[in-house]
């Protein structure tokens, strides 16, 4: 489990997740797919879940 926060509260993760999403936004706009909208969203939260692992991690230090 400890390995797992360690991989979602990484710096790279984080920005992946978020390019990832604006990759999608941008695929959505230039083609009119809505099941990107999906992916932009799942993206999004994946970014923001582990922003908060790493704050919470960095409280607990």
């Amino acid at each position: 489990m400890k390995k797992l926060r360690k991989i979602l509260g990484a710096f790279w993760f984080i920005h992946l997740m978020v390019f990832l999403g604006l990759f999608s936004l941008l695929g959505y706009l230039m083609t009119d797919v809505k099941i990107l909208i999906f992916f932009i969203v799942l993206s999004y939260s994946g970014a923001i879940c582990g922003s908060f692992i790493r704050v919470i991690d960095t409280i607990k230090k």
